[in-house]
């Protein structure tokens, strides 16, 4: 997609340049499940430069919808730290009681962080699906058909593009009240 610069007048002020870009892009996963991130949305993260391959992370936030997140921003969140800590140096937090158990949702963060590659840019930077995640894809749909989107938080999202659909029609996502 091109960037389109334009002129706006906002209000009284003065008219202003920017570029708008769509802050969603539609791709489908190839033949390896690699998924290629659009330029102009990985372009916004700040982390992802360079001409190398970056390690990063992907963080199941629902099934169907993936976060990537950099090496810096996993090892500085409280909940995901341990779970890094785990699975880079086989570190364990400290151990309970035997007859002591987290929460489920707090036991489960375990399935919800991989490691994911980042290939470098040839065309554009290039992720590859994890096996790992393949159970939480629906099974209904494509899927091989992901929605790249630039959240309002910040992170660069992966969703199963008919997860995102269905978000879209539900009932509950109502401009109007």
């Amino acid at each position: 997609m091109e960037h389109k610069n334009i002129l706006v007048n906002i209000g009284k002020q003065k008219i202003a340049k920017m570029t708008l870009d769509a802050l969603v892009a539609h791709i489908t996963a190839d033949f390896a499940n690699r998924i290629a991130l659009p330029k102009h949305l990985s372009d916004r993260i700040p982390w992802l430069m360079g001409k190398e391959s970056i390690q990063a992370w992907l963080l199941l936030v629902t099934p169907g919808r993936f976060r990537l997140l950099s090496d810096d921003q996993v090892k500085s969140d409280p909940q995901l730290e341990p779970v890094r800590s785990l699975i880079v140096d086989g570190k364990s937090a400290v151990a309970a009681e035997p007859t002591c158990s987290e929460e489920p949702t707090d036991a489960a963060i375990v399935a919800r962080l991989v490691p994911a590659l980042i290939a470098a840019p040839g065309p554009g930077w290039r992720i590859s699906f994890p096996k790992a995640f393949e159970l939480f894809v629906p099974r209904e749909g494509n899927a091989k058909a992901f929605s790249i989107i630039f959240s309002l938080e910040g992170y660069l999202e992966i969703w199963c593009t008919d997860v995102l659909r269905r978000a879209l029609s539900s009932h509950l996502f109502s401009l109007g009240g």
